[in-house]
This record gives structure tokens, C-alpha cells and sequence, in this order.
């Protein structure tokens, strides 16, 4: 047991409760195994913008104006984002964040905007 004070470290104590005290605790359960790290690289989907960017972990990756609108797998290791178009590589560059990566898959495609409720010419 650790007593604090502002985030400072007062005084370790040994935990003062017994075994019998520890077991009767509500929903409590005995610590897993550590988590391990992926062996290998995490892969995940992102639909490029309307002026060929997309983002991952915070990092705005310029692909081109060329793949505008499709979807395209990332593979997010720890220094670098490897974009592929199907298994083609399109570009590898490098890590320059330390953001976990929140969304895996791509978010539905919005309607489109045009002809839908635009402006009408009044004669």
C-alpha cells in the first residue's frame, strides 16, 4: 500500500489485509498475464480525403490527389506507416508521433453533398 500527496511518495506500507480479507472483496480477481506487444506491425484501414490525405495517430500522411476517396490499408509500426493500395506499397514514411491508434476501421463514406436541397434559381 502507498500513500501519496500530490503525486509525492509519503510512506509504503504493507497491505493490511489477510488473504481471508483479500478473497472477500466484490469482483475482485487475481492479475492476469502482462500484455505482450504485437509481434507483428498493426494494420488498419483509412478512406483518403478529397485532397489525398489521410491521418493516423495524429500524423496528416499526404498520398495524392490520385487516390482521393479510396480506402487504403496502413501498417503502423514503431517508426514508420507503410500505406499499401491492395498489396501495392504505396509509400512508406516516417513515425513522427507517439499516439496510440484509436480507430481501425474506416468510417462509413458521407452521402454526397451535391444535388441533395442545394440552391434553387428563382425566376
Amino acid at each position: 500500500m502507498q500513500i501519496t500527496a500530490d503525486g509525492l511518495l509519503l510512506r509504503s506500507l504493507p497491505n493490511p489485509l489477510t488473504p481471508a480479507e483479500i478473497a472477500g472483496i466484490r469482483d475482485a480477481r487475481p492479475a492476469g498475464p502482462p500484455p505482450t506487444p504485437a509481434s507483428e506491425p498493426v494494420r488498419v484501414e483509412r478512406r483518403v480525403s478529397c485532397r489525398g490525405a489521410l491521418v493516423i495517430a495524429g500524423q496528416r500522411i499526404h498520398v495524392g490527389n490520385a487516390h482521393a476517396g479510396e480506402t487504403l490499408t496502413v501498417e503502423a509500426a514503431n517508426t514508420t506507416f507503410r500505406v499499401h493500395d491492395g498489396d501495392q506499397l504505396l509509400l512508406e514514411v516516417p513515425r513522427t508521433t507517439t499516439k496510440t491508434i484509436a480507430r481501425f476501421k474506416v468510417r462509413k463514406p458521407e452521402p454526397s453533398r451535391r444535388g441533395s436541397g442545394g440552391r434553387t434559381t428563382g425566376i
